[in-house]
């Protein structure tokens, strides 16, 4: 994905694009048109789709009996981690202009 971003899109759209690492659908709604805010849109969507997956992964594996508690553990951990790093490249996107792919996935491109 091209992650050339015009100065004017990162100065009028960083707050809200940013947000799209947390709520994938926010800068899909108020930066039309911004290729930052589509940018940030998929990266949010990738974690999304991740937290779902290692959610129903490590739920389904929690219902072995005796070891079934320790797997929903570790993936609630799991979840939480995911959350922490499109929180981490919110603070980067927001405090030092640096746009951050997600590491191993962040390549993925689900949004046109």
């Amino acid at each position: 994905m091209d992650r050339d971003f015009t100065r004017e899109d990162m100065d009028e759209n960083r707050a809200l694009a940013g947000l799209g690492y947390i709520v994938f659908f926010i800068p899909l709604i108020t930066c039309k048109g911004s290729k930052l805010g589509r940018y940030c849109a998929n990266q949010g969507l990738i974690l999304l789709i991740l937290i779902v997956l290692v959610r129903v992964l490590f739920g389904v594996l929690g219902g072995i009996p005796f070891l079934g508690w320790l797997f929903r553990l570790a993936g609630g951990l799991a979840a939480l981690a995911l959350f922490v790093v499109g929180i981490l490249c919110y603070v980067q996107l927001m405090t030092n202009d640096k746009v951050v792919e997600l590491p191993y996935v962040g390549g993925f491109r689900l949004l046109p």
